[in-house]
């Protein structure tokens, strides 16, 4: 018995020491798209608040983005969010407010059938990590990954 104590202990280190090297980077990727917008009118009411009159509804809203130099709706019926954006619910403090996932450089959001939005974004894609480092809103700055300290939320004023 005495004589397996070494055995197993150097069984143990030498399984420790293959396993975990340091210079290894995980092997994951990192995807960071998504744009959480409050959207008030002049008199600061939320226009995504269902239960008030004159609101957006997110049955009318449509995304779309420019692929190849044409805009193109975005719609897949099997995903969890078919139009790449849900209306989130007042929680912690926050507002009702949009999350949209910004696939494209030009998205255009459509409230409805007469109005509708313009947002720009900067998207990094190093082929292993895809985020969104800035976005414009009707040419204003809104979003800059290198000033802020939070998630990417911002407040559009129609």
């Amino acid at each position: 018995m005495k004589n397996l104590s070494p055995i197993i202990l150097l069984m143990i280190l030498a399984l420790v020491n293959i396993s975990c090297k340091e210079d290894e980077q995980p092997n994951f990727a990192v995807v960071d798209m998504v744009a959480f917008i409050t959207v008030l009118d002049q008199q600061g009411n939320n226009l995504l608040n269902p239960s008030r009159e004159g609101s957006f509804k997110a049955k009318d809203i449509k995304i779309f983005y420019e692929r190849n130099g044409k805009m193109e709706e975005f719609f897949e019926a099997n995903l969890d969010m078919p139009r790449n954006f849900r209306i989130d619910p007042p929680e912690f403090g926050s507002d009702y407010l949009m999350a949209l996932v910004l696939d494209a450089e030009k998205t255009i959001i459509q409230w409805n059938k007469t109005e509708a939005d313009t947002l720009k974004a900067e998207i990094y894609d190093d082929g292993r990590s895809i985020l969104v480092r800035k976005v414009f809103f009707q040419g204003e700055l809104k979003h800059d990954v290198n000033k802020a300290l939070t998630r990417r939320e911002y407040t559009i004023v129609k």
